[in-house]
């Protein structure tokens, strides 16, 4: 428990710091002489923010899950995808967003006890949920940039933060595999959840079944009208942010059954 508070607290100042050094590049306008020491800072608080987070989230045959660790793996998912992008796209300047909300959450689950055993079964479809939550929300986090930063450049107002983001076409392409693999873990999540589901109204889910059948057909709709009627731009944007709209009303609703199943 000691050594998993001190990697926790260890990442967030790593966040903290990586976040930092970003806005001082982009103050700077400095290039990679300084890109690559952030993107090695931000691996070791993925790398330090994940053990912590296995020692909370796992436990013998079952998998605690709360409020804390469940927002920790979030953000663990989004810094994690961000530094996967920059695999062949220079987009680490997202992580001014991304970096300072997993510092906060890194922690979490050590100062919150509300956990709550589910077995693996279970445990893994809430897993897929969470992962699907935490895509689409880099991909809202995404598009609500790409939609100041288009709006703004057609104004030729560009601030200096967003003339730091990557190109307008390299953010929409983002945005779109963003929203891709997002449906694919939000059509999985629903799916493996119809084998949890035997009466929606005595388990109390129909919120929750709800609100995530809604986002997904408007994900679903708007990834129908951008490969057959080449939707794009603000369009995207607006599809991309209400259909999180309602993702994140879904899970408040899992939030909801859960203290009222385990408490």
């Amino acid at each position: 428990m000691i050594l998993s508070g001190f990697s926790a607290l260890i990442a967030s100042l790593l966040y903290f710091y990586a976040s930092f050094l970003l806005w001082q590049k982009v103050q700077n306008q400095t290039q990679d002489s300084i890109r690559h020491k952030i993107l090695g800072i931000a691996l070791v608080a993925v790398l330090l923010h994940g053990f912590a987070l296995s020692t909370t989230l796992l436990d013998g045959y079952q998998i605690q899950f709360g409020f804390g660790n469940g927002l920790s793996l979030i953000a663990l998912l989004g810094s994690s995808i961000l530094l996967i992008t920059n695999i062949n796209k220079q987009t680490e300047t997202l992580g001014i967003f991304i970096f300072p909300l997993a510092a906060l959450t890194t922690v979490l689950p050590l100062g919150l006890n509300d956990m709550h055993p589910l077995p693996y079964e279970l445990g893994s479809h809430v897993l897929i949920s969470i992962s699907a939550y935490s895509i689409m929300g880099l991909a809202t986090a995404q598009a609500i940039l790409y939609s100041l930063q288009e709006r703004r450049f057609r104004k030729k107002q560009l601030s200096t933060l967003l003339k730091a983001l990557p190109p307008l076409q390299t953010m929409e392409k983002i945005l779109i595999q963003l929203i891709i693999i997002g449906f694919v873990f939000l059509s999985f999540a629903l799916l493996s959840g119809v084998f949890f589901i035997e009466n929606l109204f005595a388990q109390h889910l129909i919120h929750k079944t709800f609100f995530a059948i809604l986002a997904w057909l408007v994900y679903s709709t708007f990834l129908v009208g951008h490969f057959q009627r080449g939707w794009r731009g603000q369009k995207a944007a607006k599809y991309t942010i209400w259909a999180y709209v309602f993702l994140v009303l879904s899970y408040i609703g899992t939030e909801l059954i859960l203290y009222g199943i385990y408490q």
